[in-house]
């Protein structure tokens, strides 16, 4: 069986609660349209959502541990806080789970992302394959309110959380005790010579600009976009990447229905 982990942030870091549980509703209802029904979603949080999404397979575990004190002042300093907050919500959901469920994966979601609903009966069809886990190179990313999502062919797992499925005994090496607290996303090499291997398809989506992102603010985004002069050569070389990296994709029906996704309004 897999056992998704679901760690929210604080209202308290919010800057639009009510929105912000709209997006943990819909990765929610993402991830528990899974085809393959042997599985369970184990969600971390200080306060529960507003309008919270119900299901027998879907269980909240509010934690009991402070909410990070941020500075709004030194901006590295405050990712590090955050970033360990969200590691600790995935280590109380990882103990949870291991406490009540008979687990044999475990994959991360972070919680405003959608994940394609073939996973879990791509992972639970090779249990006796005794394989560490899988590392997702291609997904999407996703600007909200967008018609159309861009398919990164590789490192995908480099930029968003939602990346790694791992064993049950070989998770605590994707949680990074020094320099700081971190969920360690970009693991591949695992200890004793064993590696993640590459999942064979675009599983996640990763929702970014939607105003309560860690790391993707609609700002951080457009620095992105626009961070090459226009008509330079750097310009040009910056689109042919992108042209090369990227492939759009309409959000059309056979897309919402693969990742349970819909447009939050």
């Amino acid at each position: 069986m897999i056992c998704f982990l679901v760690p929210v942030k604080s209202k308290k870091l919010s800057s639009d609660w009510d929105k912000f549980s709209e997006l943990v509703k819909r990765s929610l209802k993402s991830i528990n349209g899974q085809k393959d029904r042997d599985f369970q979603i184990v969600v971390a949080c200080h306060e529960l959502p507003t309008k919270k999404f119900e299901h027998p397979q879907v269980h909240y575990v509010q934690v009991d541990f402070d909410v990070p004190q941020l500075s709004n002042e030194d901006w590295e300093k405050d990712r590090q806080l955050k970033e360990g907050d969200k590691a600790n919500k995935i280590q109380f959901a990882y103990e949870y789970a291991m406490a009540n469920f008979n687990v044999d994966y475990f994959m991360v979601v972070d919680s405003d992302d959608c994940i394609q609903n073939g996973i879990s009966k791509y992972v639970n069809s090779r249990l006796k394959e005794n394989i560490p886990g899988w590392y997702v190179n291609k997904g999407y990313f996703y600007t909200e309110g967008s018609k159309f999502a861009f398919m990164i062919r590789s490192n995908f797992n480099v930029r968003c959380g939602t990346c790694i499925i791992i064993k049950k005994e070989l998770f605590p090496q994707i949680i990074q005790k020094e320099p700081y607290l971190y969920y360690f996303h970009e693991t591949i090499k695992l200890e004793n010579n064993l590696s993640l291997v590459p999942y064979p398809k675009p599983a996640a989506l990763y929702s970014m600009a939607n105003g309560e992102n860690h790391y993707m603010s609609k700002s951080k985004v457009s620095n992105l976009v626009n961070q090459s002069k226009y008509f330079s050569l750097a310009y040009f070389q910056s689109i042919y990447s992108k042209l090369t990296r990227y492939r759009p994709r309409f959000i059309g029906n056979r897309f919402k229905k693969s990742f349970n996704f819909y447009n939050i309004t």
